[in-house]
């Protein structure tokens, strides 16, 4: 066999490699992007309805933390795609734990003016904490997206 020859199916063997590795991160991120879609669409259809009812603000906590779960049973094994994952994996544990704080500060009792006006600002404070959170899942979205439509 020649050199030249040689090298050609090397060059073929490692092509091909390269191929399956694309191959593997596109099937990952498609279920990735199904998980999260899914898990999404699971809120859109609480989250209009929720109100001042701290009952729905806990579904929607549990809502996030089964999308977290989900998330956690992924094993990528594309660096970059993982550390994607772990990223939104961070930020629905963060709007499962705000949720949750959301539904306790609706729930709390205040009978004085001065807890009505603590309560309202916790209230404030986590809506503000949720909008900056909007702003990091965009972030995320985006290292998604880049990870898999390169």
């Amino acid at each position: 066999m020649s050199c030249t020859c040689a090298r050609a199916i090397a060059g073929l063997l490692l092509l091909g490699t390269t191929g399956c590795g694309a191959l593997s991160r596109a099937q990952e991120c498609q279920e990735v992007i199904e998980i999260v879609n899914a898990g999404l669409a699971e809120l859109q259809v609480q989250v209009p309805d929720a109100g001042a009812s701290p009952a729905a603000y806990d579904e929607i906590a549990n809502a996030y933390e089964a999308l977290g779960k989900r998330l956690g049973e992924l094993s990528p094994s594309d660096s970059a795609l993982a550390k994607a994952v772990a990223s939104y994996r961070e930020l629905t544990e963060r709007a499962a734990r705000q949720s949750r704080n959301y539904s306790e500060a609706l729930a709390g009792a205040a009978r004085s003016k001065r807890e009505r006006r603590d309560k309202e600002a916790r209230i404030t404070r986590i809506r503000s904490q949720a909008k900056t959170d909007l702003a990091r899942e965009a972030t995320v979205v985006r290292k998604l997206n880049a990870v898999c439509h390169p």
